[in-house]
């Protein structure tokens, strides 16, 4: 990264991490996300300054209604933060110091950048806004020609083809893992049986617990094509999901069976899995397999050749260490975690790879 911010005043303090917060596009959902994976011990920091960000950007448009001065967001963020160090005593213990102080902060730099008062009963309603929790609306994009690795907030993994990009909510809301794709993803999913997790994809809904699949949904196909890998996977059409008809219209697949969903007639039949159509091309599966002692190159090149992902090792001498270890169970985005904690190292994923920092060994 560019560099390392310090404190929750530097986060708020930062155009770019703001932008993030409040509209994430590629580029800036691209770096934040990485820095939060080389920074793990910031986490707590960086939650809490989303959270202010939020509410001082929440506050700053009600604000702005009154005070008609929405065109100085930037100076005011300026001024905020300047006034960030000041303690500011309220009886709101309910709040922490980044949502109900930060939001007071706000009140007090606008009504200095104005000059003008802003009455009692409105500054009140702002500081006893309930705390809802946050969350982001992330997008990610991959413009490169080799698959990309999506790790999700819940531990699932999504590998996105080229030409394809995923929307979701960060974190996930309360009761449900909504996705939206366009394109072709390999979903590999956490089991959670109270949290079912979705995929929208171009007029199909697919729903499931826990288990892995493949989405094809590119705007310019006429079908959507789901093939499941392990698992079951419950399939409608979103028309049929949104007038919630009858269980019966759903459709349920077992592993290496596949449903083909007409667009433009909004219907679905099965189809048999092309067999060879796919000895033709990459077809991910989960990696199930236990190592012992075996060199880390070797362990990430079966990742590499398992699911398309290229693995960059920062320090080469890395995959000289040995690892055993039993891959059987969990996500690409689990297996990555087991494998760095093996290596006393860290993962963070880039657009074109996933990259390995740690201490490497003698061969």
């Amino acid at each position: 990264m560019d560099q390392m911010l310090d404190s929750q005043e530097d986060f708020i303090n930062n155009a770019s991490f703001r932008k993030w917060v409040k509209a994430p596009d590629e580029s800036s959902s691209i770096y934040w996300e990485n820095y939060v994976r080389e920074h793990p011990e910031q986490q707590e920091m960086i939650r809490q300054a989303t959270e202010a960000v939020k509410r001082l950007s929440q506050a700053s448009q009600q604000l702005a209604e009154v005070a008609h001065t929405a065109e100085k967001e930037e100076e005011i963020w300026q001024r905020v933060s300047e006034q960030l160090v000041t303690p500011v005593i309220r009886k709101r213990s309910v709040w922490g110091w980044s949502a109900a102080a930060a939001v007071v902060i706000l009140v007090g730099g606008m009504l200095w950048w104005n000059a003008r008062s802003v009455s009692d009963e409105f500054e009140q309603t702002i500081a006893q806004q309930p705390l809802a929790p946050l969350s982001d609306s992330v997008t990610v994009y991959n413009l490169e020609k080799k698959p990309r690795l999506v790790s999700l907030p819940d531990g699932s993994s999504v590998i996105l083809q080229k030409g394809s990009n995923l929307s979701y909510e960060n974190p996930f809301p309360k009761e449900s893992r909504p996705v939206t794709l366009s394109g072709e993803a390999y979903f590999e999913v956490v089991k959670d049986a109270h949290k079912p997790f979705t995929v929208y994809a171009n007029g199909l809904v697919a729903k499931v617990l826990g288990t892995s699949f493949n989405v094809k949904a590119y705007d310019q196909d006429a079908n959507v094509v789901v093939t499941v890998r392990t698992g079951k996977v419950a399939v409608t059409s979103g028309k049929a999901e949104q007038e919630k008809k009858e269980a019966g219209e759903n459709m349920i697949l077992t592993p290496n069976e596949q449903v083909v969903f007409a667009i433009k007639e909004s219907k679905m039949f099965r189809s048999p899995v092309n067999a060879l159509a796919e000895r033709k091309t990459l077809v991910i599966r989960p990696l199930n397999l236990v190592f012992n002692a075996v060199p880390a190159g070797d362990v990430f090149n079966e990742i590499e050749k398992a699911y398309g992902i290229k693995v960059v090792f920062k320090d080469p001498t890395l995959q000289n260490c040995r690892i055993t270890t039993d891959l059987k169970e969990g996500t690409l985005s689990q297996k990555l975690d087991i494998i760095c904690k093996t290596l006393e190292a860290t993962w963070n994923t880039e657009a074109e790879y996933v990259a390995v920092t740690g201490r490497g060994c003698r061969p």
